[in-house]
């Protein structure tokens, strides 16, 4: 028989289940098949993302997910620089915990990023208004902030313009270049520039958003889903890689309008920090605290980088949801709330299941 042959053959005693060529197929081991009657099939889809709703603000369109409980506690998430609404997925691994403290998320995409198209004219007021528009939309009236990495300059607009409004505001590893205690901006690089610098972004995705080394590669599917969202963000509208979003963002800390004043910013915040960030350093912390009237806590978390906002996104969470006084601990293999009381000096702050992705004590 000719080598080919012999192949062709054993593809087929494999696709047969391993039966030579005309015999009667053997089922599968018992062990391995379930029994019918026991297999409970939910009458619905399992959960794989939320989507994504299209509404006209000022005659241009927003986009925006809406996630959770119609009458749970509404947050606004403004994801980091340069990232689409999908970026909200990226959190969604504590899907259940967020479920169990009754929030519901609300996310609206930034000017030229994901299916927003992009114009050079709109600033921060606009996605302000673009926001305020869609929570009036869904019926909302008050409301919390979470802000990660570059959505810091987003929230501190936000929060300023509505102040009567806001709940909380929760800013992990964010921005303060919103803040009149900010470091001046590099204004001097011109958007052609930043075009240029930023195109090796925008071009390859994956160099956007790849953390490697952080406690996230223990979340199965994170990284992948990260690439995702940069993907989104640059080209799922036809942006094929178009910087000029991403320049414009870089940008708009340099405009007359950039600055809030944050005596307005009366909302009870929380900060969250990665002692070993080296993108927003833990001195940008401190330009929150001094300028904000109201800062209800500021934690600094030792080993932790840039994702410290993941790593720690139960505790998070679990502030947003009004118990700023509990932290989420894993004790004797649970993960359960405990008092401030309750804690000892070797807690361990998180789920369970970030037990040897780090060992981090938290600074108050």
């Amino acid at each position: 028989m000719h080598p080919s042959q012999t192949l062709a053959g054993t593809a087929l005693v494999f696709l047969f289940g391993g039966t030579a060529m005309g015999a009667q197929a053997d089922a599968a081991p018992p062990s391995t098949v379930p029994d019918p009657a026991a297999v409970e099939i939910d009458s619905g889809f399992d959960h794989i993302g939320a989507d994504v709703h299209r509404i006209e603000i000022d005659d241009r369109p927003v986009f925006y997910l809406d996630d959770g409980p119609a009458e749970g506690r509404p947050v606004v998430f403004i994801g980091g620089q340069g990232t689409s609404l999908a970026a909200f997925q990226l959190s969604e691994f504590n899907r259940s915990l967020r479920l169990e403290l009754g929030l519901r998320m609300i996310s609206v995409e930034r000017n030229g990023f994901g299916e927003s198209p992009f114009n050079p004219e709109l600033g921060y007021s606009d996605y302000t208004d673009e926001v305020l528009g869609v929570l009036d939309h869904r019926g909302v009236d008050e409301f919390a902030i979470v802000a990660i990495s570059g959505g810091g300059a987003y929230a501190a607009q936000l929060a300023a313009a509505v102040p009567d409004r806001v709940l909380s505001l929760h800013a992990a590893a964010a921005v303060s270049s919103t803040l009149p205690t900010r470091d001046a901006p590099d204004c001097d690089t011109s958007l052609a520039e930043m075009k240029e610098e930023v195109s090796r972004y925008t071009h390859h995705p994956k160099d956007w958003w790849g953390v490697p080394g952080s406690p996230v590669q223990a979340i199965p599917g994170w990284q992948a889903a990260a690439y995702g969202d940069a993907t989104r963000a640059f080209y799922v509208n036809g942006q094929m890689g178009d910087p000029s979003a991403l320049a414009a963002e870089y940008r708009r800390p340099c405009t007359d309008e950039a600055v809030v004043d944050a005596e307005r910013i009366t909302a009870p915040t929380y900060l969250y920090w990665g002692e070993e960030d080296t993108t927003v350093p833990v001195k940008v912390m401190e330009h929150w605290k001094e300028a904000l009237p109201n800062v209800a806590r500021a934690t600094v978390y030792p080993g932790q980088g840039h994702t410290v906002q993941y790593r720690h996104w139960d505790q998070v969470l679990t502030d947003i949801a009004g118990l700023g006084d509990h932290r989420v601990v894993c004790r004797d293999g649970e993960t359960l709330l405990a008092s401030r009381e309750e804690l000892g000096e070797d807690a361990f702050l998180g789920n369970c299941a970030w037990q040897g992705s780090d060992s981090d004590r938290a600074k108050q």
